[in-house]
C-alpha cells in the first residue's frame, strides 16, 4: 500500500484521505509540520499509487490498513480522516483493537466526516441509472463545474469540491462509494474507548451535520471544532486552525531552549566549583 511519510519526530500521524482524495489531501497540513511528528499519508486501496483490494469490503479493506498502520511501529497513533476517511479512521482502530494492538491507537480526528452514505451518493449506486448519473456528475469537465457551481455555499470561494475527480479511476470511486453504502450504521462503533475529536465547517453539508449529531450519540463525551465559514474541505479552507487541532499536544522538540538550558547549567556548576576550590585555599 503506498504512503508517504513527512518528518521524523517520535509522535506518528496517519491520514486517511476521502472519497475521490489521495495521499495528497493532507499536502496542506504538513507544510508546516512540528518537529517531534512523522505524518504518514496514505493511498487507500485502488486510490493513488495503491492497488485495488481483493474484496471490497469495509472490515477487509480496513484490516489491510490496520496492519499497514501497525507495521509502522509506532504507539499512540493520531489517526486522522478526512470526509469518508473518517469513517475508514474508524474501521481501522476497530481492527485494531481487535488484533490486540489496541496500543498503536492513541487518538482519532475526523474532519468533516459522514457517518453513513448520503441518499444522494445513493443515487450513483442504482443499477444502469446510477453510473450513468455519476458520468454526468463527475466524470465530464462541465458535469464538474456545474456541480461546483450548484454546491458554491457548501464550499470556500477558492476550493473546488469536484477537482480531484479529475485524477480518479471512475470504476475504483463507484466501488468506494458502494462499499461505503454498506458499512452500516454509526452505533456500531458505541464502546471503543478511544478519544475522538470531529472538525468541520460550518458551512458543510447537511449530511454531515447530522452525521455529528449521531456521532455524539456514540461518543458523548468527544470534542466538536466548528469552523467558522468553512465548508466540507477544511484541510484547504482553513489549513491553519486544522493544523493547530490535529497536532495539539504534538508540538516541536524544544532541542534549542534544551541546549540552552544546559550551557546555562553547565556554566552554574563551573560557578559552583570555583567557589569550592577557592573556598578549599582559603581553608588550608
Amino acid at each position: 500500500m503506498h504512503k508517504v511519510r513527512t518528518g521524523r519526530g517520535g509522535h506518528g500521524v496517519v491520514g486517511f484521505h476521502g472519497w475521490s482524495g489521495d495521499h495528497t489531501t493532507f499536502d496542506p497540513l504538513i507544510q508546516k509540520l512540528p518537529e517531534a511528528v512523522s505524518f504518514y499519508s496514505f493511498d487507500l486501496p485502488g486510490c493513488g499509487k495503491s492497488p485495488k483490494p481483493k474484496v471490497w469490503e469495509i472490515r477487509s479493506v480496513a484490516r489491510s490498513i490496520a496492519e499497514e498502520v501497525a507495521a509502522l511501529g509506532k504507539e499512540k497513533v493520531t489517526l486522522v480522516g478526512s470526509c469518508t476517511g473518517g469513517l475508514m479512521a474508524l474501521f481501522v482502530a476497530r481492527e485494531l483493537l481487535e488484533m490486540g494492538r489496541g496500543g498503536v491507537v492513541g487518538r482519532l480526528v475526523m474532519i468533516d466526516p459522514f457517518a453513513v452514505c448520503p441518499w444522494y451518493f445513493g443515487i450513483f449506486l442504482i443499477p444502469l441509472f446510477g453510473p450513468l448519473m455519476y458520468g454526468v456528475t463527475f466524470a465530464n469537465p462541465l458535469g464538474r463545474w456545474i456541480t461546483d457551481l450548484f454546491l458554491k455555499e457548501r464550499r470556500g470561494s477558492s476550493v473546488s469540491l469536484t477537482e480531484s475527480f479529475v485524477r480518479v479511476d471512475h470504476r475504483v470511486s463507484l466501488a468506494t462509494l458502494r462499499m461505503f453504502e454498506r458499512a452500516g450504521e454509526p452505533e456500531q462503533f458505541r464502546g471503543m474507548d478511544i478519544p475522538v475529536e470531529i472538525i468541520r465547517g460550518e458551512k458543510t453539508f447537511t449530511a454531515v451535520k447530522q452525521a455529528v449529531e449521531r456521532w455524539w450519540g456514540v461518543w458523548p463525551e468527544m470534542s466538536v471544532h466548528i469552523l467558522v465559514g468553512v465548508g466540507h474541505l477544511p484541510i484547504e479552507e482553513a489549513s491553519e486552525a486544522v493544523r493547530k487541532i490535529v497536532f495539539q499536544g504534538l508540538g516541536e522538540r524544544k532541542t534549542a531552549k534544551k541546549s540552552r538550558m544546559s550551557s546555562q547549567a553547565a556554566r552554574e556548576l563551573r560557578e559552583l566549583r570555583n567557589e569550592l576550590t577557592r573556598g578549599d585555599s582559603v581553608g588550608s
